[in-house]
């Protein structure tokens, strides 16, 4: 009785020492996959670095760029004034040049 006792307890024994060595195998193949994970993320930590400097830095292209398209409309609009100005004037000069015109001509008319 205490022989087949001690053999079933060895048996036991047996028994949860390879479960142990089975969690054991487990745990340790787990940490791998946490270390790897950890070098993943922190690769990708560097990703979202470099990936939020360069969206800064495309942010400060589109600014730039929207400053230089309000300058280039402020321009627009003063051309646009000044070529309103301009017809104006030789709207002016037209009408001056032809009275001198008929001017001319009525002083011609009189000496004939």
């Amino acid at each position: 009785m205490f022989v087949r006792a001690g053999r079933r307890a060895r048996g036991d024994l047996r028994q949860q020492e390879e479960k142990i060595n089975i969690l054991i195998n487990l745990h340790m193949q787990n940490e791998e996959l946490f270390a790897r994970n950890e070098e993943r993320f922190a690769k990708n930590e560097e990703r979202f670095a470099k990936n939020e400097e360069r969206f800064a830095k495309q942010d400060e292209n589109i600014q730039a760029l929207l400053q230089f398209q309000k300058q280039n409309e402020e321009r627009f609009a003063r051309t646009d004034e000044r070529f309103v100005e301009l017809a104006e004037s030789q709207a002016n000069t037209d009408r001056r040049l032809s009275s001198l015109i008929d001017i001319i001509r009525r002083g011609r008319n009189d000496i004939s």
